[in-house]
């Protein structure tokens, strides 16, 4: 019987894939990471580094934003894009790109925070058959989800799956938010955040979630980068997005005053980041909290939590291996 198991478990995966994929996978990385490019690019073969200027504006519809100087707008309005994805060392290879759709833009400091829609995607961490296979295996697993009754949620698109992947191949920061209004405050993980400019940061928190009222009435927040070794005590507050706010001595851990806002941060944490919410815009699935950065403290060293998509995990594993990848270009 174990036998005929395991035979059967080696068909699916020869049908649809592989099956230890995973969509999320931890990584502790120096700040700021240094391991993935993100390059904003053109037809005519300008390439602008934006690496440290893009993040992730809404999950549904899936929406990109990128901060650019004004000296960058006039050629943004009028060309189609693409941003795209490479390693920092070795070959330099293209690991994914997302074209890009202008949907809106945003004024900020000093130029706007473009928005984004994805007009195609290609992944290039896996061979395109295993990509193909491997995609294969989420829209069964979708389906059977779906057809089971096992999905509380709205599930992205394949196609919206397919940009996230890809986005995820560059590593993102998770960090704890940390908000007060009144007596009240709430601690609780993020990672769809980024700078868009020098003095802009934004924050997209999901509609749902119980700390949207608590940042729309305080515009005040304090984003702390915490060490890996703390990511199971981060990701035990994920439940504050749907609990209720508590006052401060609720906090299960030790905290410090920030030094502006004077707001409850984990005394663990690497770095932390005050800022002043100056506008919100509804975006669809998430609420996008767009920020002045008004303190920037570090406090210790250490490898940040990140999180990355499974895809590149592998292409990761790959590497280390020497096992090398072959370029798109090849």
């Amino acid at each position: 019987m174990e036998n005929i198991k395991r035979a059967g478990n080696l068909l699916k995966s020869r049908a649809l894939g592989p099956a230890r994929i995973h969509n999320h996978y931890d990584i502790g990385l120096q700040d700021p990471q240094a391991e993935v490019a993100v390059w904003l690019c053109g037809p005519d073969g300008n390439i602008r580094d934006v690496t440290y200027l893009n993040v992730m504006a809404c999950a549904h519809p899936f929406t990109i934003g990128i901060g650019l100087e004004d000296n960058c707008i006039a050629a943004a309005k009028r060309t189609r894009l693409s941003l795209q994805f490479h390693e920092r060392t070795g070959r330099n290879q293209l690991l994914g790109e997302i074209g890009l759709v202008l949907k809106d833009c945003i004024l900020v400091t000093g130029g706007q925070l473009f928005l984004f829609a994805a007009r195609n995607c290609r992944n290039y961490c896996l061979p395109k058959l295993q990509l193909w296979a491997y995609d294969l295996r989420c829209a069964y697993e979708q389906w059977n989800s779906t057809k089971r009754g096992n999905s509380s949620q709205i599930l992205p698109t394949r196609f919206a799956a397919r940009c996230l992947s890809t986005f995820y191949t560059c590593p993102r920061p998770i960090v704890l938010v940390s908000v007060v209004d009144g007596n009240v405050c709430n601690i609780f993980p993020m990672d769809l955040i980024g700078p868009v400019s020098a003095e802009n940061f934004c924050l997209a928190l999901h509609n749902t979630s119980s700390a949207v009222p608590l940042l729309e009435r305080s515009r005040r927040v304090a984003l702390s980068s915490i060490p890996i070794e703390q990511k199971s005590l981060a990701y035990s507050l994920g439940k504050n997005h749907s609990g209720n706010p508590f006052s401060q001595n609720q906090i299960p851990f030790g905290v410090v005053d920030s030094v502006r806002f004077k707001l409850p941060v984990p005394r663990f944490s690497l770095r932390v980041r005050e800022m002043q919410i100056v506008t919100v815009r509804p975006m669809g699935s998430h609420k996008l909290f767009l920020c002045n950065m008004v303190e920037d403290h570090s406090y210790a060293s250490g490898l940040q939590l990140c999180v990355i998509h499974g895809l590149y995990q592998v292409w990761r594993q790959q590497r280390q291996k020497g096992i090398l990848m072959p370029s798109v270009r090849e």
